[in-house]
């Protein structure tokens, strides 16, 4: 086990004109289990390819146990890579792949033995340790790719998006074994992905990157109830917070409609905001009066359309009687409604508004409350 730390830690590929991972500060504790997540090109698997060496620094440092390994050699550095393709010797059997790096760095047999049974028993494999990749399944292959790292007894394991190759119900599955495995074994993991739902179960922490500069780090709560701006907040939760923008400010309440105004709190001393950005996650409001509050926690909406999935129900909806020039990023709006409702395309219907649920960012996209 061991800790991490990026210091302004910087990667720039030739011919780009901005930097893939743009002055990283990170700590990473010892035993966390680390994810990293945000869109395609955000700089995630870059960071990951930097702390394992597979990616040169152009600045800062990478420390490893407080040392500096920016310098050294992948091999050098005593991190295991988990890649998104399992990358498997096609002409070798599950043990044969899961041993060989061992032997290329001279373990004796025995000890490459007791260390791939070990983490065949770990990760149920006993049964498929003869049997070649192309004989088994996605599930089996990734299972197999894990053991490799295991055996290996790193300080870190780095995981790029290993469960991307995967079926949606193995991936469940699957998310729910690499977190266990990970308590049980206390080594430090880092965890690549482009899927919020992974990043919330399995991270003790999760960090949000845009473009290559960190955006938040925090607990998965953290990241939901309190997002530092409107990328993280519409990045984490699924379906995604509803956003609208240029709502304008009075008495300090951001006036959404007549029934529905939200306080706005500023920092003290700045200046009072005329116009913010006003997000309502789909979750945060009932049908039918359900909010238990004042008119003033209303709003009434027209059904667009319906989705409904059984054990709940995902309306669109557009919001009726919005303040003047105040506008939602989507047409429509989503909300999260109980299964039982009788909800119908076409009709209007009134929602009430959580408003300790509500988010209020101002004209940079910073939250103020």
């Amino acid at each position: 086990m061991a800790s991490v730390t990026f210091e302004a830690a910087t990667r720039t590929f030739p011919q780009s004109e901005r930097p893939a991972v743009d002055r990283l500060d990170l700590e990473i504790g010892d035993g966390e289990f680390l994810v990293v997540v945000g869109p395609s090109g955000c700089g995630k698997s870059t960071s990951l390819r930097m702390l394992a060496g597979l990616e040169p620094v152009n600045s800062g440092r990478v420390l490893i146990d407080g040392v500096d390994v920016t310098g050294r050699r992948a091999r050098d550095r005593d991190i295991a890579m988990v890649f998104q393709s399992y990358a498997l010797y096609p002409n070798m059997t599950a043990g044969e792949n899961m041993a060989f790096a061992l032997r290329n760095t001279g373990v004796p047999a025995d000890e490459i033995r007791t260390r791939v049974a070990e983490a065949a028993r770990m990760l149920q494999l006993e049964e498929l340790l003869d049997r070649k990749p192309a004989k088994m399944s996605g599930g089996q292959r990734q299972r197999v790719a894990m053991g490799r790292a295991i055996v290996r007894d790193p300080k870190v394991f780095c995981m790029d998006e290993p469960l991307s190759n995967l079926d949606a119900k193995l991936r469940v599955s699957t998310r729910a074994e690499i977190a266990g495995l990970q308590k049980r074994l206390g080594t430090t993991t880092v965890y690549v992905t482009h899927d919020q739902t992974e990043a919330m179960t399995m991270g003790d922490r999760v960090v949000v990157l845009q473009d290559g500069r960190l955006q938040q780090v925090g607990t998965p709560t953290e990241l939901y109830e309190r997002p530092v701006n409107t990328f993280v907040a519409g990045f984490i939760g699924s379906p995604s917070i509803n956003l609208i923008d240029d709502v304008p400010v009075r008495d300090g309440r951001a006036v959404l409609t007549s029934f529905l105004q939200v306080p706005v709190r500023t920092a003290a001393g700045a200046a009072a905001v005329e116009k913010v950005t006003v997000g309502i996650r789909p979750e945060g409001v009932d049908a039918g009066g359900g909010g238990g509050g004042s008119g003033a926690e209303q709003i009434t909406v027209r059904v667009t359309r319906v989705e409904r999935l059984g054990a709940e129900i995902f309306a669109f909806v557009r919001p009726l009687g919005l303040a003047e020039g105040a506008s939602a990023r989507s047409e429509d709006l989503v909300v999260r409604l109980d299964k039982r409702l009788d909800v119908q395309e076409g009709r209007e219907l009134t929602l009430c508004v959580h408003l300790r649920e509500v988010m209020v960012f101002g004209p940079d996209g910073a939250a103020l409350r």
